[in-house]
């Protein structure tokens, strides 16, 4: 199987996995983080992008998605390591960079973006290092 195969048949394993947390609000009041999870940011942590920057960091797709189904645990044990703002013509965005420890050397970074009351989207990536 082509890697291109393989990927979109992880890819799809991972969406009907997560389905089930979909439209499910993600939350960390500890930092007034709060957005529901949906369609874009399944595909976000899906897409070829989330995917190559955990194996440029020495994962395999096969790991950055096993991962990936266990969103809602990785986000709800998380630390916000970076906060900022971006003014959109339609929007202010508030940007998250949060971290999750999976075990001793991998780590899952996971970029929130939020506006409104609850609108937003999650992304994901592996590491091996506290960056």
């Amino acid at each position: 199987m082509t890697d291109e195969k393989q990927i979109e048949v992880l890819r799809s394993n991972f969406r009907q996995h997560v389905g089930k947390c979909r439209k499910k609000l993600f939350e960390l009041k500890e930092y007034g983080l709060c957005f529901r999870f949906n369609r874009l940011s399944i595909n976000k942590i899906g897409c070829i992008k989330s995917v190559s920057k955990s194996v440029k960091n020495g994962f395999t797709p096969e790991q950055h998605f096993e991962a990936a189904e266990n969103i809602l645990d990785l986000f709800e044990y998380s630390k916000v390591v970076e906060q900022h703002y971006e003014k959109k013509p339609a929007r202010c965005e508030t940007h998250y960079l949060c971290v999750s420890q999976i075990t001793d050397n991998v780590f899952a970074y996971i970029n929130v973006v939020t506006w409104g009351t609850d609108e937003g989207y999650i992304n994901l990536y592996l590491s091996r290092e506290v960056e």
